[in-house]
């Protein structure tokens, strides 16, 4: 029923045929829907300028993504800090100042789309600087909502080329 409920949620369907003896076959169909690009693509042969060091806040709900994030990035010379969810990350932003917020979308507490209305109200100049990551592109509320914001995107899992210069892209717009 989880599986049905989530490919339902994405205009899908699935279907199975069973034989006594033979085991299962389960039938799923998803649309085929075109997906946006998250950040206008540069040419291979040309390498972003460096970013200096910056400070990033990465928020997910999942502390293996977050690491893996905040290793990445750290590695790039910049200094992370992370949060578990949306209202964590909140709190955060009234300690301190960041460059750069990268989100998932989807978290208890408060999700992404919750702490971007945040951060509209809160602290505006960061819109441009916020970056969601998710697992779920087919989901019609998310292709939505990042329709409506334009903010950049990245899906799971991650390509890390993909990660840099996303981030290299949106940390040069706020130049």
């Amino acid at each position: 029923s989880l599986c049905k409920g989530i490919i339902e949620e994405h205009q899908g369907a699935i279907r199975v045929e069973s034989q006594s003896g033979r085991g299962a076959i389960f039938w799923i169909e998803l649309p085929v829907k075109a997906q946006r690009a998250a950040v206008p693509e540069t040419p291979t042969t040309v390498t972003p300028p460096p970013i200096g060091r910056r400070t990033i806040l990465v928020v997910d709900d999942e502390p293996e993504v977050a690491s893996v994030l905040a290793d990445l990035l750290s590695a790039d010379g910049h200094q992370v800090e992370t949060a578990v969810n949306g209202r964590i990350a909140l709190d955060k932003l009234q300690e301190r100042a960041y460059d750069l917020i990268l989100s998932d979308l989807k978290m208890p507490t408060l999700d992404g789309p919750g702490l971007y209305r945040e951060v509209e109200r809160h602290h505006p100049g960061l819109l441009r600087r916020i970056i969601f990551f998710t697992g779920d592109m087919l989901s019609p509320d998310t292709r939505e909502f990042l329709e409506q914001t334009g903010a950049p995107n990245l899906s799971k899992p991650f390509i890390v080329d993909e990660i840099r210069r996303v981030v290299q892209h949106t940390l040069g717009l706020s130049e």
